[in-house]
């Protein structure tokens, strides 16, 4: 740690020489965001935690995946678990829990109930504009899962002049990618496509292979004066060998090897979206927004498989999950300027059909190797599960914004969500079929204060999760359950002049009625609203200009996520600080660009020690990376080479040890990348 901080230190001070010192202005109060009241609006006049990754730094980027850009967000951690899949931590401790809403141009990339830990793979990094981020509860706009954060992808919107890239680019790891990007004006409108190809062989983490094709299509156009729009349409095809965490003894082993040799996660996911905006008048606005969704994902998965009595035979699971959608949105917007403000009032519907099917695998293990090699299916019927489920989500929301004074700005919004779930299993055994009604009523009242360079904000906001059909279908009785509901308050505040920028957010939000597996009486583990957590924390951000060609920026959290009153396996852990929550995650960073030809970029990230399970016995240490970037340009042509992991650092994305009633724990550890070597290229050109 000693030697980086020294590095960066270093590479600071020559850079500083360089240049003479010029005014600069940072403009992230200015920046319109659209994530806080779905539509847009100064960051300044919000009263959230929300962070933007522009068009500007989404381009210099270059990432191959989203949480290279998502990891520098201040009080965002999302950890690789390999070939895209991953898990995310936003206010919450590192999970795959639903606790998180996933937005493509305002609407959500998946049904709620239906939460996915490994959904960003559907999405198209190279057909992104740009990201907006919200920390924290926001229910009372978007709805279920806006718990620990929101995270809304806009798409690119058609160019003014006619555009064509193609860049490609490969690592030491077995990566290689291409892309090609095509645009073009209309009349009243235009077109833009995005074709993205990557593939992953013979990396260093055995079974490990994968391959993603996408394809996006907008069309954006103008009908008259009043009616304007536009229509997206997204394809991904992804396969991937899954190859999982590694056990206790391979971790410390170094070993790369891994235990699967036919696990695998297959994605084929289609959208298309139609927008419609009418302006009415200078005053009246309606916004008229409809969703297909087709979604398949077959899978042989790595968490199923499990242990028996007998030590060479374990058993697991092979499944089919498919499901349909139809959303409608409506928004009208009213401005009322004798009273400074805006109403916002609106509607939504999701009627989404999902089927799955799992059959039951027999699954030998070869003990010399230490792999699972083979499976089959029983002789008997291996059917395991077979139902399709229903669901119905209705909401309607309001919200109104009022400029009280110059500087003062009130926000307040509230949404009300039902949901109907008609599960029908198609065995004659399992859990029963029926039908569950959950309701829920989300507020949010913030108020904003800026004056010339100083403002801030207060906030409170409330966030629910329904039960997920996982959670309430999987038993052979239906519980009982309640959704999940978290109370969020915080203070933010910001400050700038023409070399800082500096902005932190505080925050307590306290969770009820959390699901979890509570031990009944006949022995039998059983889903209940029996968990209440609290979690407090502070974000933080500051950024630098030291020069015209060099700033530092860092961002970092600090948090503390604990149990209230808990019993989990018959297990008291009230008191107790959760699992896979890191009291730190950090990133400090340098950046030199010189004349918008040369960049380089050097930052180092940290991560604090967490306890691994639940009784608070077995911590893991955090780790530490640092990552090195030069990006060369000249006419129409992009030259980089990224260094990630320079220090080839050995570490765990996320590390959890499972206890049991009977004492025994098992490890698991997800492996972070090695040191990878990456060179690209892309060709731009814009006509006129």
């Amino acid at each position: 740690m000693k030697i980086c901080c020294r590095l960066l230190f270093i590479f600071l001070l020559l850079i500083q020489l360089q240049g003479k010192t010029q005014d600069s202005t940072y403009s992230q109060l200015d920046t319109v965001v659209v994530s806080a009241n779905k539509l847009s609006q100064k960051r300044k006049e919000v009263p959230i935690a929300i962070s933007v990754i522009n068009a500007s730094e989404l381009n210099k980027a270059n990432a191959t995946r989203i949480d290279f850009l998502l990891n520098k967000v201040s009080g965002v951690y999302m950890p690789s678990i390999g070939n895209e899949q991953h898990m995310m931590s936003i206010r919450q401790p590192i999970s795959l829990k639903g606790l998180y809403l996933y937005l493509e141009d305002g609407m959500p990339i998946r049904t709620s109930g239906l939460f996915s830990s490994n959904a960003l793979i559907e999405m198209n990094l190279g057909f992104i504009e740009h990201i907006e981020i919200i920390k924290g509860p926001a229910s009372s706009l978007y709805g279920a899962e806006a718990i620990g954060g929101v995270i809304n992808f806009f798409s690119k919107p058609a160019p003014k002049q006619p555009t064509l890239s193609i860049a490609g680019q490969m690592n030491t790891i077995g990566l290689k990618k291409l892309e090609t990007n095509y645009g073009f004006p209309t009349k009243k409108g235009g077109w833009l496509m995005n074709v993205n190809w990557a593939q992953q062989t013979n990396g260093p983490i055995d079974y490990s292979n994968y391959s993603k094709k996408a394809f996006s299509i907008r069309h954006d156009f103008l009908l008259n004066d009043k009616w304007k729009g536009y229509q997206t349409l997204q394809y991904i095809n992804y396969y991937a060998q899954m190859t999982g965490s590694v056990d206790s003894l391979h971790f410390f082993q170094h070993n790369f090897n891994s235990l699967q040799t036919f696990t695998f996660r297959q994605i084929n996911a289609f959208r298309f979206r139609q927008n419609l905006s009418y302006q009415w008048n200078a005053r009246n606005t309606t916004i008229f927004n409809f969703m297909y969704r087709d979604n398949l994902m077959d899978q042989n998965p790595t968490y199923s498989i499990a242990s028996t009595n007998n030590p060479l035979k374990y058993k697991g699971q092979t499944n089919h999950n498919i499901f349909k959608s139809f959303v409608f949105d409506f928004q009208h917007i009213v401005e009322l300027p004798n009273l400074h403000s805006k109403l916002i009032f609106g509607a939504s519907m999701d009627h989404t059909k999902q089927h799955l099917k799992a059959n039951y695998i027999d699954i030998i293990k070869d003990t010399a190797l230490g792999k699972y090699t083979s499976y089959s299916y029983p002789v008997k019927d291996s059917l395991l599960t077979n139902y399709e489920t229903n669901i119905n989500n209705a909401a309607l929301y309001f919200n109104y914004i009022a400029n009280i004074s110059n500087d003062i700005n009130l926000n307040l919004a509230l949404r009300y969500d039902a949901f109907e779930y008609a599960f029908n299993n198609q065995l004659n055994f399992g859990t029963p079929s029926a039908n569950n009604h959950f309701s829920q009523f989300t507020p949010k009242l913030g108020i904003t204060y800026h004056h010339h360079n100083i403002g801030g904000y207060l906030n409170y906001s409330n966030g629910f999760v329904p039960p997920q059909i996982t959670e309430i279908y999987n038993t052979v009785k239906v519980p009982f359950l309640l959704p999940q509901s978290f109370h969020n308050i915080e203070l933010g505040a910001w400050f700038k002049n023409n070399k800082w920028y500096a902005e932190f957010s505080l925050y307590q939000m306290m969770g009820e009625n959390e699901i979890v597996s509570v031990r009944q009486p006949d022995g039998v583990n059983l889903n209940q609203n029996a968990g209440s957590t609290k979690h407090v924390g502070i974000e933080y951000q500051l950024k630098y200009k030291l020069n015209k060609n060099l700033s530092i920026n860092y961002n970092g959290t600090n948090a503390n996520h604990s149990y209230v009153t808990t019993l989990i396996k018959g297990i008291d852990v009230s008191g107790n600080l959760m699992n896979a929550a890191p009291k730190y995650w950090g990133t400090l960073g340098a950046e030199w660009n010189y004349q918008n030809k040369i960049l380089i970029a050097l930052d180092w990230q940290h991560q604090g020690k967490y306890f691994m399970d639940e009784t608070n016995s077995t911590l893991y240490g955090g780790f530490n990376l640092v990552n090195y970037k030069f990006t060369y340009h000249h006419k129409h042509s992009d030259y980089w080479l990224h260094i990630l992991n320079l220090k080839d650092s050995y570490y765990s994305t996320m590390a959890t040890k499972n206890f049991s009633v009977k004492g025994n724990a098992a490890y698991s550890y997800y492996l972070g990348e090695p040191r990878s070597i990456a060179i690209g290229y892309k060709w731009s050109f814009r006509g006129r």
